[in-house]
């Protein structure tokens, strides 16, 4: 490879990293997300003023020039997202085009596209107020600067089968209340109980508001059938929130922070594995930010986990001396291939951010990813004979 060429590869790779968040703490990454998320509200709050007369009137053309800037910014991030794609670590193995099409293809690149949609339709319609509102599908970009935003949506992913359930369940209790409302008081009420269709519509209000609006019982049984389906509603509604609740608490304290595709692949050991193993590890990994002098492993404890640092300096504390690592770098391996105690203490020099795999994901990855496993088993015999430092 020519020096041109690597110089290319090398600004490629940097671009990935800052728009993909390749490292935590990245300045500049930084920078290019805050000044993506003040565009983004920007353009969509100009696009709410704008339909206020008299806002419209002195400042019509300054919002447009806003709009015009963001579209175009928003052009470039998305050109530059195109060709940072075959760095990404489930399309490296791809060739270019390849890589280009499937990443334009992944959701929230397909969010990116629709945002040019506004602009073209305003090409085409010229003057059609209403055609402005559509530029408030730029909103959904913000997904893609949110941790919280990524995590409720691992979460319903990983609930999404006692989420169905719920959804089952609130559809049954719907129509049986439905039926029976309309069996008692359907003769008495036709005009609003008188077919299904309407006592569903007198259901799902009871249901969804704890109320059913003008409608009320006439009989016993029918005043007994709203109690009951009023309660009922507080069940079904409060069952999916408890579920996604205890969800995002078990992730949240799980994890400090998403562990990244990018992430993980910034780690030397799992560089070159294929795009299944690094999807697993995503899934496995638990992030951790720990503050500066923080013990993380103590010698004479039991192994529970093996550490990869994706930022950030540790010490190791060893009987032959003390070493220092640092990104890239990993420990806590030695105790779960021996099953033995801690043989040093781990501290952090610097804030952290630390990938942790825990033991049993451990032995299973490196049963599903000989190689890798083949590797982590010479460092630890390299540290066990004193060729380089021990860390745990």
């Amino acid at each position: 490879m020519s020096d041109a060429q690597q110089s290319l590869a090398n600004t490629r790779q940097r671009a990935f990293d800052i728009l993909e968040h390749g490292r935590r703490r990245d300045f500049a990454s930084r920078i290019v997300d805050w000044i993506l998320v003040g565009l983004i509200i920007a353009n969509v709050t100009g696009t709410l003023v704008q339909t206020i007369p008299e806002i419209e009137q002195a400042y019509g053309d300054e919002l447009q020039l806003l709009d015009r800037i963001c579209v175009l910014v928003f052009a470039i991030e998305y050109a530059t997202r195109l060709w940072v794609a075959p760095e990404h670590p489930l399309l490296h193995l791809l060739s270019p085009t390849r890589a280009r099409l499937l990443f334009a293809a992944t959701p929230m690149m397909v969010i990116d596209a629709l945002a040019f949609v506004p602009f073209v339709l305003e090409l085409l319609f010229p003057g059609v107020a209403a055609v402005r509102l559509t530029r408030l599908v730029r909103f959904l970009k913000l997904a893609r600067y949110s941790p919280a935003l990524t995590t409720i949506g691992r979460v319903i992913a990983s609930e999404r089968r006692a989420l169905l359930a719920c959804v089952v369940i609130l559809g049954g209790v719907m129509m049986a209340a439905a039926a029976a409302m309309h069996v008692v008081e359907g003769h008495i009420q036709p005009d609003r109980l008188g077919d299904m269709s309407k006592s569903m519509w007198w259901s799902a209000a009871m249901l969804a508001k704890i109320g059913g609006g003008e409608l009320e019982p006439v009989t016993a049984g029918g005043r007994i059938i709203a109690a009951i389906t009023v309660m009922l509603g507080i069940f079904c509604f409060a069952l999916p929130v408890a579920i996604i609740g205890r969800g995002f608490y078990e992730e949240i304290r799980r994890r400090d922070l998403v562990v990244t595709f990018a992430m993980v692949a910034h780690v030397p050991l799992f560089a070159h594995l294929d795009a299944a193993s690094i999807s697993d590890l995503v899934g496995i990994l638990q992030a951790r930010t720990v503050p500066a002098g923080t013990v993380i492993i103590r010698k004479g404890e039991p192994g529970d986990a093996m550490y990869f640092i994706a930022s950030g300096t540790v010490q190791i504390d060893a009987a032959d001396g003390k070493v220092r690592l640092h990104e890239g770098d990993f420990f806590g391996e030695m105790a779960l291939l021996t099953r033995e105690l801690r043989i040093a203490t781990v501290t952090t020099i610097k804030s952290t951010d630390l990938l942790v795999l825990d033991c049993d994901d451990f032995h299973r990855f490196i049963d599903r990813n000989p190689n890798v496993g083949a590797h982590v088993r010479a460092v630890a015999q390299q540290r066990k004979s004193g060729t380089v430092a021990h860390t745990d």
